[in-house]
């Protein structure tokens, strides 16, 4: 083989490499497994979650249980250890509150036998927010502290962040009722028409009337009074009995209907009057005022020279390789 031909063989190995390296940092984390305990490496697992299979986590090489989740400050392994997640059993674990305490982040898989795996996982918490706004396709208008007329269609934004792409496996994921309290203290999931119960939390935002999740709420023909909604985890169990529900949001109903997220006092607040208390009076004296020259300053105007820092266009990196593997092809052909 001639020297030019190794050369071209050369360089387009080390394209292959290079390419193949950008594709890897530039895949997204993986999944979950075929079934919602399967954790794989780099998943996020939910406080509240029980029955996780973590054994995707040990060391490869050797298939030895892991046995603590380590988190470490800055979440370099170097650093110092901050938290650690006992794990009993890395084949059927639940992870509790008690043993997260709040210390949320990037977790390293840990085996007695081997130390650090080298695989990881985020713990998170999970969690659920709503807020009122008109009925599509005005979705953008929110309706929180304002009134609307009776009659008003409306929807609510339902987020949850995390939940809703990473706690999916298949066509298991998790769900919420919308829960309204009548001003009668009774609870319901069906309200102003529309069926409120299960919906399915597949995607990080979603409305009550998306097609196939609901349908509008129709604020009309409703004893006067105030309202409250809640999103309230339904499944899976753990996250039922134990996840905190999300914000609640109050409306009153009369001639037209208040939309907030608290209750607004009705008492106006009293305006305490101030005591006057009698002040004496001393005589004034008055002083002959004293004149003093001054002499003017003149002050030069200082001009600091302003540059332009450039602003730096971003490239993707796959344009980047393939200009220099071009190069490079170009020189070895000369």
């Amino acid at each position: 083989m001639s020297s030019t031909n190794r050369h071209v063989g050369g360089v387009f190995l080390i394209c292959l490499v290079a390419v193949l390296f950008v594709a890897s940092i530039s895949a997204p984390a993986g999944a979950r497994g075929a079934a919602i305990s399967d954790v794989q490496p780099g998943d996020t697992i939910f406080v509240y979650e029980e029955g996780l299979d973590l054994s995707a986590l040990r060391n490869a090489a050797t298939g030895n249980p892991v046995t603590a989740l380590q988190r470490f400050t800055d979440d370099n392994t170097a650093k110092g250890l901050i938290a650690e997640i006992p794990v009993p059993d890395d084949t059927d674990f639940d992870l509790i509150d008690a043993s997260v305490g709040g210390n949320t982040g990037l977790y390293y898989a840990y085996s007695q036998a081997d130390g650090l795996t080298g695989n990881r996982v985020y713990v998170r918490y999970p969690e659920v927010s709503i807020e009122a706004v008109l009925a599509s396709p005005n979705h953008a208008d929110r309706i929180t502290g304002i009134t609307i007329p009776v009659g008003t269609p409306i929807a609510l934004r339902v987020v949850s962040p995390f939940v809703g792409t990473d706690y999916i496996a298949g066509t298991t994921h998790a769900s919420v009722d919308i829960v309204v309290t009548t001003p009668g203290g009774a609870e319901l999931t069906s309200f102003g028409g529309t069926n409120l119960a299960n919906l399915p939390v597949t995607s990080p935002q979603f409305y009550t009337d998306d097609p196939g999740v609901g349908g509008p709420i129709v604020l009309d023909r409703l004893e006067e009074g105030a309202y409250q909604m809640q999103a309230r985890w339904r499944t899976p169990q753990g996250f039922a009995d134990s996840a905190a529900d999300s914000n609640i949001i109050t409306f009153s109903v009369g001639d037209r209907i208040g939309v907030d997220v608290t209750v607004v006092p009705t008492t106006p607040p009293t305006t305490a009057v101030p005591t006057t208390v009698p002040v004496t009076t001393a005589p004034t004296i008055t002083t002959p005022p004293q004149t003093t020259t001054e002499t003017p300053v003149t002050t030069e105007p200082t001009t600091v020279p302003v540059t332009t820092e450039p602003t730096p266009v971003p490239l993707s990196l796959f344009p980047v390789v393939g200009a220099l593997c071009l190069a490079v092809l170009a020189v070895g052909r000369r």
